[in-house]
């Protein structure tokens, strides 16, 4: 016969959550590309995801915590010297309008796939779908900002 705690832990694995008696520091979190897939762990559940653009960039978010990065970076793209959305006046005016369109893409482009990634990530991880939902900001510059009072660092 199952206890009442047992049965709240067997709900609550069947949603995706860790024990509420859990901690954090306990259990690893990981976020960690093997091949054509993520191993991504996250208060004690474990799942494996194939690779997407959208994996990657969050990996660089998450190894890079409390930074805002520039999504153009996140593309692999060059850096223009000024920030995104800037125009540089020169000589013969108006310049660097190929750096905007370029910063632009990247951030709609970003945006897109970090998005969708989450979507992914919730189907199969809810906790951890809803951590991201909460932390991650995309734009021009991205970030991922976790919670001060909790531990989250993640193993990569």
């Amino acid at each position: 016969m199952a206890t009442a705690s047992s049965a709240e832990s067997s709900e609550q694995s069947e949603r995706g959550e860790a024990p509420r008696t859990a901690s954090r520091d306990f259990f690893p979190q990981v976020f960690r590309r093997e091949g054509e897939y993520w191993t991504v762990a996250f208060e004690g559940l474990v799942c494996r995801l194939r690779h997407t653009r959208g994996m990657q960039h969050l990996s660089v978010l998450l190894g890079r915590p409390g930074e805002r990065v520039p999504a153009i970076e996140l593309v692999g793209g060059p850096l223009p010297g000024p920030p995104p959305f800037t125009e540089v006046f020169t000589a013969e005016g108006v310049g660097s309008q190929t750096a905007t369109r370029d910063a632009e893409r990247a951030r709609v482009n970003v945006a897109r796939q970090i998005s969708g990634v989450v979507k992914r990530i919730a189907e199969h991880h809810p906790a951890l779908g809803r951590h991201l939902d909460t932390t991650i900001r995309t734009g021009a510059l991205c970030s991922y900002t976790p919670d001060s009072r909790l531990t989250t660092r993640w193993e990569q």
